[in-house]
C-alpha cells in the first residue's frame, strides 16, 4: 500500500480541488446567462433577499469586499444590479437587482437547476445533500 502524499492528506488541497472541479461544472451551464457562479450567487441572493449592503452581502457569501466589489461591478456595469443609499444609514449602500437583473436571474435559474441536477446524477442526491449539509455546517460553526 503506497503512503499518501502531503496533498492526499491536505483538507485545504481536497476542497479547493473539489470546488474548482464543481465550479466548472455550474459555469458551464451558466455560460448560457453570461454569468459566473461567484455572480449567480449574488443574483441568487439579492432576488430572495430584495436587498443588502455589502458588509450583508460579504458576510452571505463568505466573500472579503474587495474580492465581492469586483464580482458587483460587471453586474453593476450590464446593467444588472443598482445600488441606493440605505434609509437606516445613507454611508451605507443596499444592492438589488434592476428589472434586468430579475430576467437574467429568471433564464439563469434553469440553468442552475440543470447544474443542479447534473451534479446530483455524479454523486448521488443523498451524498450531494450531506455533502451540502456537512459544508454548510462547517461555515456556519466557524
Amino acid at each position: 500500500m503506497k503512503t499518501p502524499t502531503r496533498q492526499q492528506l491536505c483538507n485545504c488541497f481536497a476542497i479547493r480541488q473539489a470546488a474548482r472541479h464543481v465550479t466548472r461544472l455550474y459555469e458551464r451551464h451558466l455560460s448560457d446567462a453570461d454569468l459566473t457562479s461567484a455572480q449567480f450567487s449574488i443574483i441568487a441572493i439579492l432576488d430572495e433577499t430584495g436587498g443588502m449592503t455589502m458588509l450583508e452581502l460579504a458576510g452571505t457569501l463568505v466573500m472579503d469586499r474587495t474580492t465581492l466589489l469586483r464580482a458587483i461591478k460587471p453586474l453593476q456595469r450590464d446593467d444588472l444590479l443598482k445600488s441606493e443609499s440605505s434609509p437606516n444609514d445613507p454611508r451605507q449602500l443596499v444592492y438589488s437587482l434592476t428589472s434586468a437583473g430579475e430576467r437574467r436571474f429568471k433564464k439563469a435559474l434553469p440553468l442552475w437547476m440543470k447544474a443542479q441536477e447534473e451534479f446530483e446524477a455524479e454523486v448521488g442526491a443523498q451524498d450531494a445533500a450531506r455533502i451540502r449539509e456537512e459544508l454548510l455546517g462547517l461555515v456556519n460553526s466557524a
